[in-house]
Protein backbone atom coordinates (compact mmCIF):
# COMPACT_ATOMS: atom_id res chain seq x y z
CA UNK A 1 0.00 0.00 0.00
CA UNK A 2 1.59 3.35 -1.17
CA UNK A 3 0.22 6.42 1.06
CA UNK A 4 0.79 10.00 0.62
CA UNK A 5 1.63 11.93 3.99
CA UNK A 6 -0.39 15.14 2.28
CA UNK A 7 -3.68 14.37 2.10
CA UNK A 8 -6.74 15.97 2.52
CA UNK A 9 -9.71 14.63 3.76
CA UNK A 10 -13.65 16.01 5.21
CA UNK A 11 -11.94 19.53 5.25
CA UNK A 12 -8.95 18.54 7.18
CA UNK A 13 -5.82 19.13 5.90
CA UNK A 14 -1.91 17.92 6.87
CA UNK A 15 0.76 19.10 6.07
CA UNK A 16 3.31 16.37 7.38
CA UNK A 17 0.95 14.07 9.39
CA UNK A 18 -1.33 11.29 7.98
CA UNK A 19 -4.97 10.55 8.53
CA UNK A 20 -5.80 8.41 11.40
CA UNK A 21 -8.28 5.97 11.90
CA UNK A 22 -9.98 6.12 15.07
CA UNK A 23 -12.51 3.33 16.14
CA UNK A 24 -14.61 3.24 19.48
CA UNK A 25 -17.99 1.91 19.40
CA UNK A 26 -19.10 5.50 22.65
CA UNK A 27 -19.95 8.54 20.73
CA UNK A 28 -18.67 9.76 23.95
CA UNK A 29 -14.51 8.79 24.21
CA UNK A 30 -14.71 8.99 20.04
CA UNK A 31 -15.68 12.69 20.38
CA UNK A 32 -12.91 13.26 22.67
CA UNK A 33 -10.24 11.60 21.36
CA UNK A 34 -10.57 12.65 17.93
CA UNK A 35 -10.56 16.20 19.06
CA UNK A 36 -7.22 15.32 20.95
CA UNK A 37 -5.80 13.60 18.09
CA UNK A 38 -6.60 16.47 15.62
CA UNK A 39 -5.13 18.88 18.09
CA UNK A 40 -1.50 16.80 17.64
CA UNK A 41 -1.88 17.64 13.84
CA UNK A 42 -3.44 14.48 12.69
CA UNK A 43 -6.96 14.52 10.12
CA UNK A 44 -8.81 12.05 12.19
CA UNK A 45 -11.36 9.76 10.90
CA UNK A 46 -14.02 8.36 13.01
CA UNK A 47 -15.85 4.92 13.19
CA UNK A 48 -18.23 3.16 15.72
CA UNK A 49 -17.92 0.25 14.72
CA UNK A 50 -15.49 -2.65 12.76
CA UNK A 51 -17.86 -2.55 9.67
CA UNK A 52 -17.56 1.31 9.34
CA UNK A 53 -13.85 1.49 9.57
CA UNK A 54 -13.58 -1.48 7.33
CA UNK A 55 -16.06 0.20 4.77
CA UNK A 56 -13.58 3.53 5.40
CA UNK A 57 -9.99 1.90 4.55
CA UNK A 58 -11.51 -0.20 2.07
CA UNK A 59 -12.24 3.31 -0.22
CA UNK A 60 -8.91 5.08 1.07
CA UNK A 61 -5.58 4.11 1.89
CA UNK A 62 -4.94 5.12 5.98
CA UNK A 63 -1.91 4.28 7.27
CA UNK A 64 -2.42 4.70 11.39
CA UNK A 65 -5.42 2.57 12.92
CA UNK A 66 -6.84 2.91 16.76
CA UNK A 67 -9.00 0.66 17.36
CA UNK A 68 -11.16 -0.12 20.96
CA UNK A 69 -10.70 -4.06 21.39
CA UNK A 70 -14.25 -4.41 23.25
CA UNK A 71 -17.07 -3.56 20.93
CA UNK A 72 -20.46 -5.15 19.75
CA UNK A 73 -20.18 -7.56 16.53
CA UNK A 74 -16.48 -7.59 15.26
CA UNK A 75 -14.59 -6.82 18.00
CA UNK A 76 -11.10 -4.68 17.92
CA UNK A 77 -9.25 -8.54 17.98
CA UNK A 78 -10.87 -9.26 15.01
CA UNK A 79 -10.95 -6.05 13.38
CA UNK A 80 -7.09 -6.34 13.79
CA UNK A 81 -7.10 -9.76 11.90
CA UNK A 82 -8.75 -8.40 8.67
CA UNK A 83 -6.75 -5.37 8.55
CA UNK A 84 -3.42 -7.02 8.27
CA UNK A 85 -5.02 -9.89 5.81
CA UNK A 86 -5.92 -7.28 3.21
CA UNK A 87 -3.82 -4.09 4.02
CA UNK A 88 -0.43 -5.50 5.99
CA UNK A 89 1.39 -2.40 5.97
CA UNK A 90 -1.24 -0.68 7.84
CA UNK A 91 -0.55 0.25 11.94
CA UNK A 92 -2.80 -0.87 14.28
CA UNK A 93 -2.68 0.71 17.96
CA UNK A 94 -4.97 -0.95 20.43
CA UNK A 95 -7.11 0.56 23.14
CA UNK A 96 -8.09 -1.73 25.83
CA UNK A 97 -8.81 -1.64 29.26
CA UNK A 98 -6.86 -3.28 32.07
CA UNK A 99 -9.10 -6.18 32.64
CA UNK A 100 -7.94 -7.07 28.78
CA UNK A 101 -4.25 -7.28 28.72
CA UNK A 102 -4.26 -10.41 27.82
CA UNK A 103 -6.02 -9.46 24.61
CA UNK A 104 -3.78 -7.05 24.59
CA UNK A 105 -0.78 -8.73 24.18
CA UNK A 106 -2.42 -11.43 21.66
CA UNK A 107 -2.97 -8.61 19.71
CA UNK A 108 0.72 -7.58 19.73
CA UNK A 109 1.68 -11.30 18.51
CA UNK A 110 -0.94 -10.37 15.52
CA UNK A 111 0.87 -7.40 14.50
CA UNK A 112 -0.44 -4.66 16.34
CA UNK A 113 2.14 -1.72 16.66
CA UNK A 114 1.22 -0.83 20.21
CA UNK A 115 -1.78 -0.70 22.68
CA UNK A 116 -2.95 1.95 25.47
CA UNK A 117 -4.93 1.17 28.24
CA UNK A 118 -7.91 3.62 29.10
CA UNK A 119 -8.12 5.86 30.31
CA UNK A 120 -5.91 6.96 27.83
CA UNK A 121 -2.67 9.14 28.69
CA UNK A 122 -1.96 11.84 25.66
CA UNK A 123 1.23 11.76 26.07
CA UNK A 124 1.75 8.00 25.18
CA UNK A 125 -0.88 8.47 23.00
CA UNK A 126 1.08 10.96 21.22
CA UNK A 127 4.42 8.72 21.46
CA UNK A 128 2.75 5.51 19.65
CA UNK A 129 1.07 7.87 17.32
CA UNK A 130 4.86 9.12 16.33
CA UNK A 131 6.21 5.92 16.53
CA UNK A 132 3.15 4.63 14.22
CA UNK A 133 4.14 7.57 11.78
CA UNK A 134 7.78 6.88 11.60
CA UNK A 135 7.21 3.15 10.97
CA UNK A 136 4.80 4.13 7.70
CA UNK A 137 7.56 6.63 6.97
CA UNK A 138 10.35 3.87 7.21
CA UNK A 139 8.66 1.91 5.21
CA UNK A 140 7.92 3.97 2.43
CA UNK A 141 10.89 5.18 2.23
CA UNK A 142 12.86 1.33 1.83
CA UNK A 143 9.87 1.13 -0.68
CA UNK A 144 11.21 3.82 -2.78
CA UNK A 145 15.07 3.13 -2.04
CA UNK A 146 14.56 -0.59 -2.92
CA UNK A 147 12.30 0.67 -5.86
CA UNK A 148 15.17 3.22 -6.93
CA UNK A 149 18.25 -0.03 -7.07
CA UNK A 150 16.19 -2.04 -8.76
CA UNK A 151 15.84 0.33 -11.64
CA UNK A 152 19.75 1.55 -11.30
CA UNK A 153 20.34 -2.36 -11.06
CA UNK A 154 18.46 -3.11 -14.18
CA UNK A 155 19.75 -0.26 -15.90
CA UNK A 156 23.32 -1.17 -14.80
CA UNK A 157 22.40 -4.73 -16.01
CA UNK A 158 21.45 -3.57 -19.32
CA UNK A 159 24.73 -1.10 -19.84
CA UNK A 160 26.88 -3.95 -18.91
CA UNK A 161 25.16 -6.52 -21.24
CA UNK A 162 25.24 -4.22 -24.27
CA UNK A 163 28.95 -3.40 -23.14
CA UNK A 164 29.54 -7.36 -23.31
CA UNK A 165 27.96 -7.28 -26.65
CA UNK A 166 29.80 -5.12 -27.91
CA UNK A 167 33.24 -6.73 -26.62
CA UNK A 168 32.06 -9.90 -27.79
CA UNK A 169 31.74 -8.79 -31.16
CA UNK A 170 34.55 -6.92 -31.67
CA UNK A 171 36.25 -10.09 -30.60
CA UNK A 172 34.28 -11.86 -33.57
CA UNK A 173 35.20 -8.78 -35.96
CA UNK A 174 38.82 -9.02 -34.95
CA UNK A 175 38.73 -12.77 -35.27
CA UNK A 176 37.36 -12.89 -38.58
CA UNK A 177 39.91 -9.86 -40.01
CA UNK A 178 42.53 -12.20 -38.38
CA UNK A 179 41.07 -15.14 -40.75
CA UNK A 180 40.52 -13.12 -43.28
CA UNK A 181 43.54 -11.66 -43.51
CA UNK A 182 45.78 -14.95 -43.52
CA UNK A 183 43.48 -16.49 -46.16
CA UNK A 184 43.91 -13.36 -48.41
CA UNK A 185 48.16 -13.48 -47.47
CA UNK A 186 47.86 -17.15 -48.93
CA UNK A 187 45.98 -16.45 -51.67
CA UNK A 188 48.70 -13.74 -52.48
CA UNK A 189 51.33 -15.94 -51.80
CA UNK A 190 49.62 -18.58 -54.16
CA UNK A 191 48.84 -16.02 -57.28
CA UNK A 192 52.51 -15.28 -56.50
CA UNK A 193 53.76 -19.13 -57.05
CA UNK A 194 51.49 -19.73 -60.39
CA UNK A 195 52.47 -16.25 -61.95
CA UNK A 196 56.21 -17.22 -61.43
CA UNK A 197 55.04 -21.15 -62.97
CA UNK A 198 53.61 -19.39 -65.59
CA UNK A 199 56.42 -16.64 -66.12
CA UNK A 200 59.03 -19.55 -66.32
CA UNK A 201 56.98 -22.27 -67.73
CA UNK A 202 57.83 -24.50 -64.42
CA UNK A 203 55.14 -27.05 -64.05
CA UNK A 204 56.52 -27.86 -60.49
CA UNK A 205 55.41 -24.09 -59.12
CA UNK A 206 52.46 -24.42 -60.94
CA UNK A 207 51.57 -27.34 -59.08
CA UNK A 208 52.45 -25.85 -55.88
CA UNK A 209 50.73 -22.11 -56.55
CA UNK A 210 47.42 -24.66 -57.21
CA UNK A 211 48.37 -26.44 -54.33
CA UNK A 212 48.04 -23.39 -52.24
CA UNK A 213 45.29 -22.27 -53.17
CA UNK A 214 43.11 -25.35 -53.20
CA UNK A 215 43.83 -25.07 -49.12
CA UNK A 216 43.41 -21.83 -49.17
CA UNK A 217 39.77 -22.18 -50.52
CA UNK A 218 39.12 -24.76 -48.22
CA UNK A 219 40.28 -23.11 -45.31
CA UNK A 220 37.14 -20.20 -46.57
CA UNK A 221 34.54 -23.13 -46.94
CA UNK A 222 35.48 -24.08 -43.62
CA UNK A 223 35.81 -20.54 -42.29
CA UNK A 224 31.95 -19.87 -43.68
CA UNK A 225 30.43 -23.21 -42.72
CA UNK A 226 31.80 -22.20 -38.82
CA UNK A 227 30.33 -18.83 -39.01
CA UNK A 228 26.94 -20.19 -40.22
CA UNK A 229 26.78 -22.87 -37.33
CA UNK A 230 27.54 -19.55 -34.73
CA UNK A 231 24.88 -17.84 -36.29
CA UNK A 232 21.97 -19.56 -36.31
CA UNK A 233 20.32 -22.30 -33.02
CA UNK A 234 21.33 -25.91 -34.95
CA UNK A 235 18.11 -28.43 -35.83
CA UNK A 236 19.28 -31.52 -33.80
CA UNK A 237 18.02 -34.62 -35.60
CA UNK A 238 18.61 -37.64 -33.38
CA UNK A 239 18.32 -41.43 -35.04
CA UNK A 240 19.55 -44.47 -34.14
CA UNK A 241 23.07 -45.26 -35.39
CA UNK A 242 26.28 -46.50 -34.24
CA UNK A 243 27.79 -43.99 -31.96
CA UNK A 244 31.60 -44.92 -33.78
CA UNK A 245 29.78 -44.17 -37.14
CA UNK A 246 30.38 -40.66 -37.92
CA UNK A 247 34.49 -41.54 -36.32
CA UNK A 248 34.88 -43.93 -38.80
CA UNK A 249 34.00 -41.10 -41.58
CA UNK A 250 36.18 -39.13 -40.38
CA UNK A 251 39.45 -41.10 -40.06
CA UNK A 252 38.37 -42.47 -43.68
CA UNK A 253 39.12 -38.44 -45.04
CA UNK A 254 41.59 -37.80 -42.89
CA UNK A 255 44.10 -40.78 -43.10
CA UNK A 256 45.55 -40.16 -46.36
CA UNK A 257 46.26 -36.74 -45.34
CA UNK A 258 48.27 -37.21 -42.03
CA UNK A 259 50.02 -39.98 -44.03
CA UNK A 260 51.33 -37.29 -46.26
CA UNK A 261 52.49 -35.09 -43.57
CA UNK A 262 54.61 -38.07 -42.25
CA UNK A 263 52.15 -39.03 -39.09
CA UNK A 264 49.63 -41.75 -38.34
CA UNK A 265 46.06 -41.67 -37.64
CA UNK A 266 44.75 -44.32 -35.36
CA UNK A 267 41.49 -45.24 -35.05
CA UNK A 268 40.67 -48.75 -32.77
CA UNK A 269 36.96 -48.34 -30.91
CA UNK A 270 34.78 -51.23 -29.43
CA UNK A 271 32.05 -52.32 -30.85
CA UNK A 272 29.35 -49.59 -29.36
CA UNK A 273 25.21 -50.08 -28.66
CA UNK A 274 23.04 -47.98 -31.16
CA UNK A 275 22.14 -44.88 -29.83
CA UNK A 276 19.89 -42.02 -31.02
CA UNK A 277 22.28 -39.29 -31.92
CA UNK A 278 22.53 -36.82 -35.00
CA UNK A 279 25.03 -38.20 -37.34
CA UNK A 280 25.69 -35.04 -39.21
CA UNK A 281 26.00 -32.82 -36.32
CA UNK A 282 28.67 -35.22 -34.71
CA UNK A 283 30.76 -36.23 -38.36
CA UNK A 284 31.02 -31.40 -38.13
CA UNK A 285 32.00 -31.68 -34.58
CA UNK A 286 34.69 -34.46 -35.20
CA UNK A 287 36.09 -33.59 -37.95
CA UNK A 288 36.61 -30.17 -36.90
CA UNK A 289 38.69 -31.61 -33.90
CA UNK A 290 40.58 -34.25 -36.22
CA UNK A 291 41.13 -31.74 -38.41
CA UNK A 292 42.98 -29.78 -35.65
CA UNK A 293 44.83 -32.52 -34.08
CA UNK A 294 46.33 -33.16 -38.00
CA UNK A 295 47.43 -29.71 -38.63
CA UNK A 296 49.19 -29.62 -35.18
CA UNK A 297 50.61 -32.49 -36.05
CA UNK A 298 52.07 -31.19 -39.59
CA UNK A 299 53.03 -27.90 -37.57
CA UNK A 300 54.89 -30.28 -34.87
CA UNK A 301 56.51 -32.44 -37.92
CA UNK A 302 57.62 -28.95 -39.99
CA UNK A 303 58.94 -27.24 -36.31
CA UNK A 304 60.99 -30.31 -36.01
CA UNK A 305 59.39 -31.12 -32.90
CA UNK A 306 58.67 -34.41 -33.33
CA UNK A 307 59.89 -36.47 -36.15
CA UNK A 308 58.78 -37.60 -40.16
CA UNK A 309 56.93 -40.55 -38.75
CA UNK A 310 56.09 -40.24 -35.39
CA UNK A 311 53.13 -38.04 -35.55
CA UNK A 312 50.07 -39.48 -34.19
CA UNK A 313 46.56 -38.72 -33.77
CA UNK A 314 44.49 -41.60 -31.88
CA UNK A 315 40.51 -41.44 -32.87
CA UNK A 316 38.33 -43.04 -29.71
CA UNK A 317 34.99 -43.44 -29.14
CA UNK A 318 33.37 -45.12 -25.70
CA UNK A 319 29.76 -45.33 -24.45
CA UNK A 320 29.30 -45.56 -20.67
CA UNK A 321 27.13 -43.79 -17.86
CA UNK A 322 24.58 -42.57 -20.14
CA UNK A 323 26.95 -41.27 -21.98
CA UNK A 324 28.91 -41.00 -25.25
CA UNK A 325 32.81 -39.72 -25.06
CA UNK A 326 34.87 -38.94 -28.03
CA UNK A 327 38.36 -38.41 -27.35
CA UNK A 328 40.73 -36.70 -30.65
CA UNK A 329 44.31 -36.74 -29.37
CA UNK A 330 47.01 -35.82 -31.09
CA UNK A 331 50.73 -35.18 -30.08
CA UNK A 332 50.92 -32.32 -31.88
CA UNK A 333 52.58 -28.97 -31.05
CA UNK A 334 50.18 -28.58 -27.33
CA UNK A 335 49.41 -25.45 -25.21
CA UNK A 336 50.75 -23.73 -22.76
CA UNK A 337 49.22 -24.02 -19.29
CA UNK A 338 48.40 -19.86 -19.97
CA UNK A 339 46.35 -21.42 -22.70
CA UNK A 340 44.56 -23.60 -21.09
CA UNK A 341 43.38 -21.25 -18.45
CA UNK A 342 42.05 -19.12 -21.31
CA UNK A 343 40.44 -21.85 -23.34
CA UNK A 344 36.91 -20.11 -22.65
CA UNK A 345 37.40 -16.78 -22.31
CA UNK A 346 36.14 -15.82 -26.58
CA UNK A 347 37.48 -17.29 -29.91
CA UNK A 348 40.37 -19.74 -28.79
CA UNK A 349 42.03 -22.03 -31.63
CA UNK A 350 44.95 -25.01 -31.24
CA UNK A 351 46.65 -24.00 -34.43
CA UNK A 352 49.28 -21.03 -34.88
CA UNK A 353 47.14 -20.15 -38.12
CA UNK A 354 43.29 -20.84 -36.83
CA UNK A 355 41.09 -18.91 -36.85
CA UNK A 356 38.82 -20.37 -33.63
CA UNK A 357 35.22 -20.37 -35.02
CA UNK A 358 35.76 -23.99 -35.49
CA UNK A 359 36.01 -25.03 -32.03
CA UNK A 360 34.10 -22.15 -30.95
CA UNK A 361 31.27 -23.82 -33.60
CA UNK A 362 32.08 -27.36 -31.93
CA UNK A 363 31.33 -26.18 -28.62
CA UNK A 364 27.83 -24.59 -29.31
CA UNK A 365 26.90 -27.66 -31.11
CA UNK A 366 27.98 -29.88 -28.19
CA UNK A 367 25.68 -27.16 -25.82
CA UNK A 368 23.09 -27.62 -28.36
CA UNK A 369 23.25 -31.75 -28.37
CA UNK A 370 22.99 -31.91 -24.67
CA UNK A 371 27.05 -32.36 -24.25
CA UNK A 372 30.06 -30.54 -23.43
CA UNK A 373 33.82 -30.26 -25.03
CA UNK A 374 36.37 -30.48 -22.67
CA UNK A 375 40.26 -29.70 -23.86
CA UNK A 376 43.08 -31.18 -21.66
CA UNK A 377 46.83 -32.10 -22.35
CA UNK A 378 47.20 -35.45 -24.58
CA UNK A 379 50.15 -37.33 -25.17
CA UNK A 380 53.79 -36.24 -25.61
CA UNK A 381 52.39 -32.62 -24.64
CA UNK A 382 49.98 -32.71 -27.24
CA UNK A 383 45.73 -31.82 -26.84
CA UNK A 384 43.27 -34.23 -26.21
CA UNK A 385 39.71 -33.21 -27.12
CA UNK A 386 36.70 -35.17 -25.36
CA UNK A 387 33.37 -34.28 -26.85
CA UNK A 388 30.62 -35.70 -24.25
CA UNK A 389 27.18 -36.71 -25.45
CA UNK A 390 23.77 -37.83 -23.80
CA UNK A 391 22.86 -41.14 -25.72
CA UNK A 392 19.13 -39.83 -25.68
CA UNK A 393 18.61 -35.91 -26.56
CA UNK A 394 16.91 -34.22 -23.91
Amino acid sequence: MSTSLNNVHNGCESDVLPEVLLIDDEAGILKVLSALIADMGYCVLPAQSAEEALNLLSAQAIPVVITDIRMPGMDGVQLLRQIKKQWPDTEVIMSTGHADMGLAIESLRLGATDFLTKPINPDLLEFALRRSVERVVLRETVRRYTENLEKMVEQRTRELLQAERLAAMGETVAGMAHAIKNIAGGLEGALFVLEKGLELNKREYLEQGWGMVKRDVTRVRDLTMNMLQLSRPMEIRPEPIDPDQPVREVAELLASRIREAGGTLMHASAPQPEAMLDPEAIHACIMNLATNAVEAVEEAIQAGRIDHGDGRVILHTECNGGQVCYVVEDNGRGLSDEVFASIDDGMFTTKARGTGFGLMATRKAAREMGGELVLENGIQGGVRATLRLPLKPK
